[in-house]
């Protein structure tokens, strides 16, 4: 193992104490891309470990670079695990409520191809969005949260 990825091993354990002392020993790595372009920040963002975080940002982690692989930033990371199971920015929510409460068609489209598992969400008020869409009665916008047979969500 060499050392960047004793380092990341370390960040993805939550282990400070460590982490500290491999950064005293050699600062270079602070900002070193693994084979998938993620920085130690990446993983330690992903993992929630505030303290690692903190750690790393004070030792000069660039809080803005994308990985290689997604082009996510460690801000990207840190959603990525509520985003699986089935969590949403409430700016993410309010559009997509606003588009379905002023009928913008391609807006509610575009929502549901990046985001499939809005079809069964609710907004932040707990109404789901394919009742909302009914309410508003746009056909076409209701129509895009009808299951698609093919691929169903």
């Amino acid at each position: 193992m060499n050392d960047l990825e004793i380092l990341i091993e370390a960040v993805k354990l939550g282990q400070l104490e460590r982490v500290e002392s491999i950064l005293d020993t050699d600062d270079t790595l602070i900002n070193q891309k693994d084979s998938s372009g993620a920085t130690p920040l990446h993983y330690a963002t992903l993992n929630g470990n505030r303290d690692v975080v903190n750690l790393l940002l004070e030792n000069g982690a660039q809080i803005n670079v994308p990985d290689s692989q997604f082009g996510a930033t460690p801000t990207g990371w840190a959603i990525e695990y509520l985003r699986e199971r089935g969590g949403y920015l409430g700016i993410e929510l309010a559009d997509l409520t606003y588009a379905i409460q002023f009928g913008d068609t391609r807006w509610v489209a575009r929502f549901l191809e990046r985001f499939p598992a809005l079809r069964h969400a609710s907004d932040t008020n707990g109404v789901p969005f394919n009742r909302l869409a009914k309410e508003y009665g746009n056909p076409a916008i209701t129509k895009l949260f009808e299951p698609d047979k093919n691929n169903p969500v």
